[in-house]
């Protein structure tokens, strides 16, 4: 596992990625873990051992999709039925399938905070608000025909989810993920790596979440706000990957196969460019973060990959993360035997 931490170190010294956090478990076990680089560049802070990072879309996955899972189970969501039988104002032809495989037809992305000033940020008004013109949003595609990854299908998501079971969002995603699990992912955290600089909201964000919609929802959210270590992160998924691999709801949310690479809840090995490298096999789910994080893990060889850098930081430049990704997942699948080169 030498060349990964080499890996790592050349990264964030010959790149624009500031620091970077990897942690690989197999069969439930970790296997390797390294941090290496700069948290923030003014002031430097080095990165510790155990870097929180702002987790950005691995919010999905880590608290939505096995949230999703659990109120399936519990026969309050019901993944056919029309949303509307419950948000009447949304699209009537719109499933709660549609939602998790972003295929609901809704826009990938609006600026929901702009008409809300920074000093009203975190309000519940403004949350009502924010949520409202999401799920109301006007359709690009019919429903189901089109993949079209969008916050905004999570978001009228969240909403479903909040007005069956009459909990927050804060509480589900306790009750139903983190407390079962035992990981500290946290929505927000002082000490963690610091991302953009951002004039709207002072300098450079660090400890609260840098995408601004959740920002402005107060930092809680179904797309992103999450922000925890590889460590933690890892023992998440890899959890959920032992569940898949055993079968149940999650494994039917892990092989069911929408219009584009999204599965239920999860991304998956899209052709062409894979951020998951030459080498991990096709059964293999996670997803991204625009922050400049990745979780992925196989079922079938019980192999859990988790990558947190703060690539973001303090200016969004993308080629250096799109060509590390498969960089690092090579290297990992040489390490554990799986390619030679």
């Amino acid at each position: 596992m030498h060349a990964l931490t080499e890996l790592l170190d050349e990264l964030v010294t010959t790149t624009t990625i500031p620091s970077a956090s990897l942690c690989v478990w197999v069969d439930g076990v970790e296997v390797a873990h390294h941090t290496g680089g700069l948290a923030r560049l003014e002031p430097a802070r080095t990165a510790v051992e155990d870097q929180i990072y702002d987790l950005a879309s691995l919010t999905k996955i880590l608290a939505t999709t096995p949230t999703a899972a659990v109120l399936v189970e519990r026969g309050q969501l019901d993944l056919d039925a029309p949303v509307a039988a419950t948000l009447p104002d949304v699209d009537p032809r719109i499933t709660a399938r549609h939602l998790l495989s972003h295929s609901s037809g809704l826009p990938a992305w609006l600026p929901l905070y702009e008409p809300h000033p920074v000093t009203t940020w975190g309000a519940p008004a403004v949350r009502a608000a924010m949520l409202r013109e999401a799920r109301t949003a006007t359709l690009q595609t019919e429903p189901g025909e089109r993949h079209c990854y969008s916050d905004l299908g999570f978001l009228t998501l969240l909403s479903l989810c909040e007005a069956l079971t009459g909990a927050s969002w804060r509480d589900l995603v306790d009750e139903h993920v983190l407390a079962p699990a035992g990981v500290d992912l946290r929505w927000g955290w002082p000490g963690a790596a610091a991302t953009q600089d951002v004039a709207l909201r002072g300098g450079v964000v660090e400890g609260e979440v840098d995408d601004l919609n959740c920002a402005a929802m107060g930092g809680v959210s179904s797309h992103a706000g999450l922000f925890g270590s590889a460590r933690s992160v890892a023992a998440l998924v890899d959890r959920m990957g032992a569940a898949i691999a055993e079968g149940g709801t999650l494994a039917r949310f892990a092989a069911w196969k929408g219009p584009g690479s999204h599965r239920l809840g999860f991304d998956s090995i899209s052709p062409g460019y894979s951020s998951t490298g030459g080498h991990f096999p096709a059964d293999t789910v996670g997803h991204l973060g625009f922050t400049g994080t990745s979780a992925w893990t196989s079922p079938s060889r019980r192999t859990t990959v988790v990558l947190l850098t703060n690539r973001l930081h303090p200016t969004d430049v993308r080629e250096d993360i799109r060509a590390a990704r498969p960089r690092v997942h090579d290297a990992v699948a040489a390490a554990l035997g799986w390619a030679t080169t």
